[in-house]
């Protein structure tokens, strides 16, 4: 999922979009919130975090081509829960590979960069 992982660090978002997810990331529950967002029942078991990833990305990109084209159906809040679960995700996989260096992150930058 080395793909996945290296889209994500290229996205670029709005400065307040990414403030605010990371803000949240110190709420979020992973049990409740992706299920919710990945439309599981919430007996199912959750997907591992390579294949949560995945399909956050996608939900983001139709979210992300929503709100640069003003459809009237993007939430903002949506969004933001959407950016935090790509935050936790990301986070669980960047600790299952040991030696990842972080890249150093210019001040000002409006990145996903963890």
């Amino acid at each position: 999922m080395h793909i996945a992982h290296s889209t994500l660090d290229t996205l670029i978002r709005p400065r307040l979009l990414i403030v605010s997810a990371r803000y949240a990331l110190r709420d979020y529950n992973r049990a409740n919130r992706l299920a919710r967002l990945l439309g599981l029942p919430m007996s199912q078991h959750l997907p591992s975090a390579h294949m949560a990833l995945a399909q956050l990305l996608e939900c983001e990109r139709a979210l992300e081509h929503a709100r640069r084209t003003h459809d009237a159906s993007w939430s903002a809040a949506a969004h933001v829960a959407v950016m935090t679960a790509l935050l936790y995700e990301a986070l669980l996989v960047r600790q299952t590979q040991p030696g990842r260096a972080g890249e150093h992150v210019p001040e000002g930058a409006a990145r996903l960069a963890l």
